[in-house]
């Protein structure tokens, strides 16, 4: 039920909508460090992203979603990394609630998240 404002932008299947809000199904963002997908939900996105070998830029920001509980933002994430074709690991509530800190802050850019691959983003 919490994906219902996920599919508003991210497409019911996962798929996106091109070239403005990027695809979670096979995303290696989805399937990256975890951290990355619970604090873009605390504070939301802005700018320019890479998925996929396809660059996404949305007119607006991703709005935060720090209204949801932890429980919440672990079922959607959960829901997210095991639904489209991804096979990533759970998210607990308690992984949220660790990154509860982050809320309020202004919204991440991709270069504030750590990069998929486990590589330094390029300068």
């Amino acid at each position: 039920a919490q994906y219902v404002l996920c599919m508003a932008c991210h497409g019911a299947e996962g798929q996106g909508v091109e070239p403005i809000a990027p695809p979670l199904a096979g995303s290696e963002w989805v399937n990256g460090p975890v951290q990355n997908l619970i604090r873009i939900q605390l504070r939301g996105l802005t700018g320019p992203i890479e998925v996929k070998g396809k660059l996404y830029t949305p007119p607006a920001p991703m709005v935060a979603q720090a209204f949801q509980t932890d429980e919440q933002v672990a079922a959607v994430l959960t829901y997210v990394r095991y639904s489209f074709g991804n096979k990533a690991s759970p998210v607990t509530p308690d992984m949220v609630k660790s990154q509860r800190g982050e809320v309020g802050k202004p919204p991440l850019t991709v270069a504030d998240l750590i990069p998929p691959t486990g590589d330094k983003p390029a300068e």
